[in-house]
């Protein structure tokens, strides 16, 4: 099954975060995104739960110190 690129607008609320968060979460590479030129970033739905995930994992794990 080939997953669909999608853009901010409705990527953001499907997580749960404003739109412009998701594109700065982009721009400082912590979820992936993909840009075709000028293009909008598009992203992939699952990709982004995925990345949020492990980054939650990673800041709950690392505290522990």
């Amino acid at each position: 099954m080939k997953n669909e690129l999608l853009g901010a607008s409705i990527v953001g609320p499907a997580v749960g975060v404003k739109p412009a968060t998701l594109l700065s979460w982009f721009r400082r590479g912590w979820i992936p995104g993909y840009r075709a030129g000028r293009r909008p970033v598009m992203f992939d739905l699952a990709q982004v739960r995925e990345a949020m995930a492990l980054r939650a994992a990673k800041s709950q794990g690392g505290s522990n110190a």
